[in-house]
C-alpha cells in the first residue's frame, strides 16, 4: 500500500509585504531590523500554512536575504569559493551570482546552519534542499581544479561537512537538487558512467548523517536516465517535475517518489482530480510504498498568493488520496 507525504521542494515565494520591506531597505526607508524582522514573520506565516495544510516536513521557503540566490551559502561561506558574475538561472527571470572556484574548496561547517531559520527547525521534521554536485559543478567557473569530476567530489567533501552539521541540529531531510542533469537543452544527457559518478559524490556528501534524503530533478524530462538513475543515485527518494517528464517513462522501484505534479511555474491552480489522476499513474508504473506530493521546483517563480493555493491544493490532494477516496 502506497502512503502519501507531502512537502514542498525548494525555495518558496516571499510575500507582498517582505518584497516591500526589502525595496524599502534598499532605499534607506528602514533599517536592517525591520527589515529582518519582515522575513521572520514572512517565515513564520509560511510554517503556519504547512502545517494548516498537513505538510509532513517542513521548510523555512530559503527565503531569507542568507538566500539571495540558490548558490549564494557556498559562495560566501565555502573557502576557495567566491561570487562571480550574475547569470540567468536556467530559462528563467531569475538570476544567480556564479560560483568561481579559485582554489581548494573546504567548509566549515556552518555556511548552511547559520542560513536556516532556527524556530522552523523546531516547529516539525525539517527539509533543506540544496545544490547537487552535478549542479555546482556545471553551474561554476572552475580556476583551479579543471576537471569536472575533481570538482564534484570536492564540492561533495565540503558539503559533508556542512550536512553533518544540520544532521546533528536536527535537520530531518536533504533534498538535492539537480537541474543541471535534465535541464540540457541542446546538450546530450550523460553517461551512465557519469551518473554513477555523481552517484558516488552523493554517497561521499551523505557520509556519517542519518537523514532521510531525495535527488529532484526539474526543468526537463528524465525518462533519459531511467531506470538507472533509481539503482545508481543513493538517496532514499527520486523526484520529477511530472510537467516535463511523462508518468509512463517511469519503471518499479523500491525507491520513494517525489511527484512534482504541481505546476510550480504557472499560476494555473490544477484541480485535486487532476492531480489524483497522475498520482494514481506515478503509482502503478513505480508500486512504490512512499509518494511525496510537491510542487514540480522551487514555488517563487509565481506570486504568493499562488504558490500558497498550489500548496493548499496538494495539502487536499493528500486528504483525498488518505482517505481513498475515489
Amino acid at each position: 500500500m502506497t502512503s502519501y507525504k507531502l512537502s514542498l521542494t525548494g525555495v518558496h515565494a516571499r510575500n507582498e509585504a517582505t518584497i516591500q520591506a526589502t525595496q524599502d531597505w534598499e532605499r534607506g526607508r528602514i533599517d536592517s531590523k525591520r527589515l529582518n524582522a519582515a522575513f521572520k514573520e514572512d517565515i513564520a506565516s509560511l510554517v503556519r500554512l504547512q502545517k494548516e495544510a498537513g505538510a509532513d516536513y517542513t521548510s523555512d521557503g530559503q527565503i531569507s536575504t542568507a538566500w539571495q540566490d540558490f548558490l549564494t551559502p557556498f559562495t560566501s561561506g565555502f573557502s576557495g569559493v567566491k561570487k562571480g558574475p550574475m547569470l540567468r538561472w536556467y530559462n528563467t527571470n531569475t538570476f544567480y551570482q556564479a560560483p568561481v572556484v579559485d582554489g581548494e574548496i573546504s567548509s566549515s561547517g556552518q555556511a548552511l546552519w547559520r542560513r536556516v531559520e532556527r524556530r522552523a527547525v523546531r516547529a516539525g521534521a525539517f527539509r533543506i534542499a540544496l545544490p547537487d554536485p552535478l549542479t555546482f559543478s556545471e553551474l561554476a567557473e572552475d580556476a583551479f581544479y579543471h576537471d569536472a569530476e575533481d570538482l564534484q567530489f570536492a564540492y561533495a567533501k565540503a558539503l559533508n561537512a556542512e550536512l553533518r552539521t544540520l544532521d546533528k541540529n536536527g535537520v530531518d531531510y536533504f533534498q538535492f537538487s539537480s537541474p543541471a542533469l535534465v535541464a540540457r537543452f541542446r546538450g546530450k544527457p550523460i553517461t551512465r558512467d557519469k551518473l554513477g559518478q555523481l552517484g558516488e559524490a552523493i554517497r561521499t556528501s551523505l557520509k556519517g548523517t542519518k537523514a532521510r534524503t531525495g535527488f529532484h530533478t526539474f526543468f526537463g524530462d528524465a525518462s533519459p536516465y531511467l531506470p538507472e538513475m533509481f539503482d545508481l543515485l543513493p538517496t532514499d527518494d527520486i523526484g520529477f517535475d511530472f510537467t516535463q517528464t511523462d508518468p509512463e517513462a517511469l519503471s518499479e522501484t523500491g525507491k520513494g517518489i517525489i511527484a512534482g505534479v504541481a505546476d510550480a511555474r504557472s499560476t494555473y491552480l490544477e484541480g485535486v482530480g487532476e492531480l489524483k489522476e497522475k498520482v494514481e499513474l506515478i503509482a502503478s508504473r513505480t508500486g512504490t510504498r512512499s509518494i511525496t506530493l510537491a510542487p514540480s521546483c522551487d514555488l517563487r517563480y509565481i506570486p504568493r498568493v499562488a504558490a500558497d493555493a498550489k500548496l493548499r491544493q496538494l495539502g487536499a490532494l493528500k486528504k483525498v488520496l488518505g482517505s481513498g477516496a475515489r
